[in-house]
């Protein structure tokens, strides 16, 4: 049996080392270089799981159960392969070397195998095999784990995983999520600006969801990981008009603010000067707000919201039209928020694509 997967992020890794311990022909090809985003991900420390799973923190059922069935056997595969973990309070777990690199070491265990630059742009099926472009070696299962263009460059997202439409495959619209909003009257001078706040976001009257973390503000908008992490919860909204964002700069602090000098007791010098030029400066303290004009493009998302459409897949993500053909990771029409929920699913994703290439063998 030979085995061809299309992406080496982490999906198609777990497969190809499933694959190298049971003596499995494989070939995996991946258009730019194998693991990229694991080795970018978590600001380089690499946000492998959480221990906390509920349906909540995915954007359907079917990849919180598919996480939820697969999450034991996942601890036991980091373990097996020499991964070791740790958590914090938030049940993010990261490996304790605290680098990413170790993530991607502990994967390849033989690089024969693994050819990088290698852009996948047709699939033909002849005599029951699979050919990748205008290759001799045909192959008798395929792993489509080619992932999402979050973080790509416009120039490199153009044409994409253009070899989907060999298969005739629908896909769902694409958005850009854990990502940073653009907003309306946006104060161009904040732009550098760092400060913790509670920020929550607003359809009307409506709270949809609310972080508390470090916002980032940029030359048109804001950033940081509580931010991210509301663009998750904004692409769940069926429409998406008359939202805005709510910054609470002292959600813990009881404090009531009588002049513009104190705020420079609270803010930094250039969000001290801005709030103090309104009137209510308690009001605009723990209450500034923007409306929100869209978010930043796929060049500055982490994932990527829609993808291969999930009526295609069947339970064990084998395609309904093609059961030779295996899909896994950021591919699928799945999306998480932060907390390393979308690398948990698409290491699920390979650790049970993995498992069902084993049994046929």
């Amino acid at each position: 049996m030979k085995v061809g997967i299309i992406g080496g992020g982490a999906c198609g890794l777990v497969v190809a080392r499933i694959l190298q311990e049971n003596n499995i022909s494989y070939t995996l090809f991946e258009k730019n270089k194998i693991g990229k985003k694991i080795l970018a991900s978590g600001n380089g420390k690499a946000n492998i799981y959480n221990t906390n799973i509920t349906s909540e923190f995915y954007n359907n059922q079917f990849a919180s159960d598919l996480v939820g069935a697969m999450y034991a056997k996942l601890l036991v595969f980091f373990q097996r392969i020499g991964l070791y973990t740790k958590t914090d309070s938030e049940g993010r777990s990261y490996p304790y070397s605290e680098s990413s690199l170790t993530v991607l070491n502990c994967l390849i265990e033989n690089k024969t195998n693994l050819i990088e630059n290698f852009e996948v742009k047709k699939i033909e099926k002849k005599n029951k095999q699979f050919f990748i472009n205008d290759l001799d070696e045909g192959f008798d299962y395929l792993v489509l784990a080619s992932g999402s263009m979050a973080g790509m460059i416009k120039s490199k997202q153009v044409g994409y995983n253009n070899y989907l439409n060999s298969l005739n495959l629908k896909m769902t619209p694409l958005r850009p999520s854990l990502v940073g909003f653009k907003l309306a009257n946006y104060p161009k001078n904040l732009s550098g600006v760092r400060a913790k706040a509670l920020v929550s976001l607003y359809q009307g009257t409506k709270l949809i969801h609310q972080e508390q973390g470090e916002v980032i503000f940029k030359n048109d908008g804001i950033s940081g990981i509580c931010v991210l992490n509301l663009s998750y919860y904004y692409n769940q909204l069926k429409a998406k008009n008359n939202c805005h964002l709510s910054l609470n700069f002292v959600p813990d602090y009881d404090v009531n603010i009588n002049t513009k000098k104190e705020l420079l007791g609270l803010l930094n010098n250039k969000l001290a000067s801005y709030i103090g030029e309104f009137q209510d400066l308690n009001h605009y303290l723990r209450n500034l707000t923007f409306d929100i004009l869209d978010t930043y493009d796929f060049e500055f998302c982490q994932v990527v919201s829609g993808g291969l459409n999930l009526d295609q897949i069947n339970k064990d993500l084998t395609l309904k039209t093609e059961p030779h053909i295996f899909v896994g990771g950021e591919l699928l029409d799945v999306d998480g928020a932060c907390g390393g929920y979308n690398l948990m699913f698409a290491f699920s994703c390979g650790l049970l694509i993995g498992e069902m290439l084993c049994n046929i063998k």
